[in-house]
């Protein structure tokens, strides 16, 4: 479970892949939720991590509100929405977590690891992606490079900045050209 930064609005889900699915809610799901809220549990077996969203969910459905304008409708998991119940939902899920004896983190400290377990990649992956996107530009016809560009900066843009939030500084990670980019458009349109 996960809950929206600056909101008492809360997502109480099941998943294989937190990341994976938090971005199919959100695009810049590191900004939309405040991960530094809520709570992940690992079980041992898809049936127990199932049967501990069913015990969430009805715990709490007279909590339950709409999903967020934010999140997309085609993400599904419209019912599992709940306002004002973070820190009872929380202690929910840690009090069945330790009675079971499972794993649990808080979602910044999953994704965290998460990251840094894939930052050996990041200077190749940064660097394809910079260099598809410099091609699309000087290469494609202006139309289909407009919109290949921007899938690829949004997508650099966004992985960078997932890195960012968690407090992991890719700079020692990735190609000079690539911070240096990532430098310029972070500063946003008016340099600031």
């Amino acid at each position: 479970m996960v809950g929206c930064r600056d909101d008492t609005l809360l997502k109480i889900g099941f998943t294989r892949d937190p990341m994976d699915r938090w971005r199919t809610l959100h695009p810049r799901f590191f900004e939309f939720f405040g991960l530094d809220q809520g709570i992940l549990v690992a079980t041992e077996k898809v049936g127990e991590a199932r049967a501990l969203e069913r015990r969430l969910l009805e715990t709490f459905s007279s909590d339950q509100a709409l999903a967020p304008l934010a999140v997309r409708a085609t993400a599904g998991g419209s019912s599992e929405w709940f306002r004002g119940v973070m820190a009872e939902a929380v202690d929910a899920a840690k009090d069945a977590a330790s009675r079971q004896g499972w794993r649990w983190q808080q979602p910044d400290e999953w994704m965290r690891s998460m990251l840094t377990a894939r930052l050996d990649v990041l200077f190749a992956w940064t660097s394809a992606m910079l260099e598809a996107l410099e091609f699309e530009r000087h290469n494609a016809p202006p139309v289909a490079s407009a919109q290949a560009g921007a899938v690829y900066e949004r997508a650099l843009l966004d992985t960078l900045d997932a890195f960012r939030s968690v407090g992991l500084d890719v700079d020692d990670y990735v190609p000079e050209r690539v911070r240096h980019w990532y430098a310029v458009r972070s500063r946003g349109p008016d340099g600031d």
